[in-house]
């Protein structure tokens, strides 16, 4: 005797195969058999279904697909950028974005700062009352030197660019030599002037002294270890130019907390009566705001007066009052702005470590990561 009954089959209109004996479920692809079923009848019939057809109409096709391949066109500005980003060599899509904001910045910083070459615009934009100590030759020739050599912020930038570093290692190499040459120096000339510099509160004394030991303290490692090992040359090197140009941040954040101080109105600051007749440029002035500068024979020469005064930090009380505004906010904002920029390219060292690993005819390429070596352990420096 058969084990199994015989099974009649049929073919519906779909042509799709059905089993009429045994009530069989029917499968989106054929016909299986009921999963709860007896030991013996662990039998299935699985029969494919046949292929759809493929000679459907192409009427609305060619439309259809003329309509995604314009919805799918790709954008000219995020074109225009990758390929830019390519051309110049950087390796994250993030990088030239950083280059052309941070870089655009300190170049923007510079040019400002050049037109104060001369000496006329030099003293209109220097806050008012420092002049009094620049006019001085021991603060005055350093400031000067300071303010003539914004010219690194032009070519520095240039030492970050990968397609420079690639295709033009003796260009690198110079411009690197010009850059350390300008900049140390220019760096220790603004750490004199730092001690007259926004009336020489102490607080903001201290930063810019840390940050000329910072700035100068990365730039000879970076040119120690130009041979040596080229991941440290390109960490300190960051570091020293992010450094650099920790003073432009504070200007904009000056401007807001000048605004905030002025609305409180109870923010003084200490300036000598000397350096408030430097500003007043008038004994009578002077005598009417600050009479104890002028009082009981209080310094013959207004000039050369040592007694010192509290003067109201106030953006609406003229060239005084906004200057001893930006007295009382200067130190707070330099030291968040060297905080900002100490933890910022720390970060952006750790993200772009790998991307820059190993040493490949004079630059740095990415590392390939092995499955089972994907976390690769930061360096201390």
């Amino acid at each position: 005797m058969s084990m199994h009954s015989p099974q009649a089959r049929s073919f519906n209109s779909e042509g799709l195969s059905d089993i009429s004996v045994g009530m069989t479920p029917t499968h989106p692809y054929g016909s299986v058999k009921s999963p709860v079923y007896s030991e013996r009848e662990r039998h299935v019939i699985y029969e494919h279904a046949p292929l759809p057809a493929l000679n459907r109409s192409t009427e609305g096709t060619g439309a259809d697909m003329g309509a995604g391949t314009q919805s799918r066109k790709p954008s000219s500005v995020p074109t225009f950028y990758l390929s830019l980003s390519g051309m110049l060599g950087f390796k994250q899509r993030y990088s030239l974005l950083l280059f052309i904001v941070f870089g655009g910045t300190l170049l923007g910083f510079c040019l400002a700062r050049a037109f104060m070459m001369n000496t006329r615009i030099m003293r209109a934009q220097t806050t008012p009352g420092d002049f009094r100590w620049f006019d001085q030759k021991k603060y005055k020739i350093p400031y000067f030197w300071h303010i003539y050599t914004t010219i690194r912020g032009f070519i520095v930038g240039a030492q970050f660019l990968p397609v420079i570093r690639r295709r033009f290692m003796l260009l690198h190499r110079t411009n690197g030599y010009l850059s350390i040459l300008l900049l140390i120096p220019g760096n220790i000339a603004g750490s004199v002037v730092a001690r007259r510099s926004f009336g020489g509160e102490i607080n903001q004394q201290i930063a810019y002294y840390l940050l000329g030991i910072m700035i100068t303290f990365s730039m000879l490692m970076g040119y120690a270890n130009v041979k040596k090992d080229t991941r440290r040359h390109r960490r300190w090197m960051l570091r020293g130019v992010v450094y650099f140009a920790i003073p432009i941040l504070p200007r904009p954040m000056i401007l807001i907390a000048r605004a905030i101080i002025t609305k409180i109105g109870t923010y003084w600051s200490v300036w000598r009566c000397d350096e408030v007749f430097y500003v007043l440029q008038s004994t009578e002035a002077l005598s009417q705001l600050f009479p104890q500068c002028v009082a009981n024979g209080a310094g013959a020469d207004p000039s050369n007066n040592p007694l010192s005064v509290a003067v109201h930090a106030s953006n609406h009380e003229g060239d005084l009052g906004k200057s001893s505004a930006v007295r009382v906010v200067h130190g707070m904002c330099l030291w968040i702005s060297m905080l900002i920029s100490v933890l910022g390219v720390e970060i952006y060292l750790r993200k772009t470590e790998t991307a820059n690993y190993y040493r490949h005819g004079g630059v740095l390429e990415p590392r390939e990561l092995e499955p089972e070596k994907e976390f690769i352990p930061y360096e201390r420096f």
